[in-house]
């Protein structure tokens, strides 16, 4: 018998079904493309158990009749093309004809459908990719598709899906991507019977950021309108002022579809230049419209990602076009009235920082410590601590040894919890439906932390405690830059998203490169590293202390 044989076609199917049907968000996506390009201009989904229990896409396009219906199941059956030449002028979202096809194969999937002026509808039921069961039924004009144990015939693609609550933001997050992007489409997605969003059909773009980000954010947008040589760029820019601490706000849609292209959101950060801080990014929902012939969607299977003919030209013009947007607008920020209350009885200020009351000595040498025996000098550039010891001298870079010292201090009372302030008057903040998500699944661990977060509608939460230790830093720019590190530690263990929050609260309530501190303060930081644990480096591994022996100090002034 010969070594090489032909596979079945089930065995294909679920092959192909790998490449394009990743997670139940994948399927998501799918299903939400073809009722767009059905014309649909209200759609629902539903989904419960993470979507390894059922997926439910409901919509009241242009339907199918019982011909097409038993068609759209077969493989590379699609209305999309119908010879290779379409692919050059494609205009729809989906084309390869592979996705209901692929579905089937790992699931069990019913779909019901009616053409528009159809007198009944027809219901297909098809098992693992089996023979399909079809019959006419009463049915609403449009489609609903139902998607029942995904992967239930391939167990183990299904082992390796994520916990239910990491499923459940990459559908959110799949959602979210349509809802900002047609503005004439009703979207509205259920999690386990709960409304999780609704997005309504609005008049502009700018609509649709309120309903997924807030009034306040949506306030903050600069509105971007370009029309260069080889491409228009549309849609909505935040100012620098309102950030994120990644990537995954940048939206960016091409010809209508949605994707991730590395040159794309680099000319997007390009285009701010130094208006951003390092490691911050925007907010952008941004369309542009450029000849098919310039860009390749024949990439990867699910098509979210493409390749621009003339990847340079575009950079620059994408950069141009938000230059243009940003710098015709009043940057300047306006800060929040926002904050935490004022410092207790037992905490007082020093140089602009909340910190915690210290009987400090009034000599200027270092008592107490691990530490050589030091005596403060002075500071460089007010980010270094010069001091004087018994070998020469050394240099302490403030930042990293604040951060030091706060790291420890939190580690040790997050054992029972981290003490906490009450907010005079309490925020409310409009979160992302993935962000109250995160939140939810997180609530033990944020109050733990010293964070108070309550529910306050659906998306709506108001904080009404911070850490003492961030002293009074703004609410809002707190809770998303949390969310932030939580999102980039999803499927993480709980210690490990524990420790990345206290590295977070241990470096964002410490002084800073640039921050004046005087000797007094500068004597504490140093009597308190000196009763850390490792008083060497901070957190993440950075130096606190280079130390010059006085044999160096004569090597460089030649005296040797």
């Amino acid at each position: 018998m010969g070594r090489i044989g032909l596979l079945s076609t089930h065995t294909i199917n679920q092959i192909a079904a790998g490449e394009v049907i990743e997670r139940p968000a994948s399927l998501v996506k799918e299903l939400v493309e073809n009722s767009l390009d059905a014309g649909a201009d209200t759609i629902h989904i539903a989904v419960t158990g993470g979507g390894r229990e059922s997926i439910t896409v409901t919509d009241n396009g242009c339907g199918m009749s019982k011909e097409d219906l038993e068609l759209a199941f077969k493989k590379h059956a699609t209305s999309k093309i119908r010879d290779i030449e379409d692919l050059d002028r494609l205009s729809t979202l989906g084309f390869r004809g592979e996705a209901l096809s692929s579905i089937a194969s790992v699931s069990r999937v019913q779909a019901v459908s009616k053409e528009k002026g159809a007198l009944a509808g027809t219901k297909i039921n098809i098992e693992g990719g089996e023979d399909p069961c079809m019959e006419d039924t009463g049915a609403p004009e449009g489609t609903s598709i139902q998607v029942k144990d995904i992967f239930f015939n391939t167990p183990a693609r299904r082992r390796h899906l994520k916990k239910e609550a990491t499923e459940i933001r990459h559908v959110i997050e799949v959602v979210t991507r349509y809802a900002l992007a047609y503005k004439e489409v009703e979207f509205k997605l259920e999690i386990d019977g709960s409304e999780s969003l609704f997005v309504p059909r609005t008049s502009s773009t700018l609509e649709n950021i309120k309903y997924i980000y807030g009034k306040d954010i949506a306030k903050s947008m600069i509105k971007v309108n370009y029309q260069g040589e080889h491409l228009d760029l549309n849609g909505y820019v935040s100012k620098p002022s309102v950030t994120r601490a990644n990537r995954e706000h940048i939206y960016t849609y091409v010809n209508g579809r949605y994707v991730q292209n590395r040159v794309l959101k680099d000319a997007v950060v390009s285009g701010y230049s130094t208006l951003l801080f390092k490691h911050r990014y925007p907010i952008t929902v941004l369309r542009l419209s450029i000849d098919e012939g310039r860009i390749d969607v024949n990439v990867h299977p699910t098509k979210i990602n493409i390749r621009f003919q003339d990847e340079e030209e575009i950079r620059e013009e994408v950069k141009k076009a938000l230059r243009y947007a940003l710098f015709e607008h009043d940057l300047i920020p306006t800060p929040s009235v926002d904050k935490a209350p004022g410092p207790s009885k037992e905490e007082k200020r020093v140089d602009g920082k909340s910190q915690t009351k210290l009987d400090l000595p009034e000599e200027r040498e270092v008592k107490k410590s691990s530490l050589p025996r030091m005596r403060v000098l002075g500071t460089i550039k007010n980010s270094y601590i010069v001091v004087e010891t018994d070998e020469g001298m050394a240099l302490i870079d403030q930042h990293a040894a604040h951060e030091r010292i706060n790291y420890e201090l939190i580690k040790c009372r997050e054992k029972e919890s981290v003490e906490y302030q009450s907010l005079v008057s309490p925020v409310t903040v409009e979160l992302l439906p993935k962000e109250a998500a995160l939140v939810r699944s997180n609530q033990e661990l944020l109050k733990q932390m010293g964070f108070g977060i309550e529910p306050f509608g659906k998306t709506t939460f108001r904080i009404t405690a911070l850490p003492v230790v961030l002293g009074e830093m703004q609410a809002q720019e707190v809770l998303y830059s949390v969310l932030d590190e939580l999102d980039a530690l999803k499927g993480k263990p709980l210690e490990d998203r524990k420790e990345e929050l206290i590295r977070y609260m241990a470096c964002h309530s410490s002084f800073t490169a640039g921050d004046d501190i005087s000797v007094t303060t500068s004597r504490y930081l140093l009597e308190k590293l000196g009763q850390t644990e490792n008083p060497f480096t901070c957190p993440h591994g950075r130096p606190t202390i280079i130390r010059f022996g006085e044999n160096d100090l004569k090597k460089w002034f030649k005296r040797t």
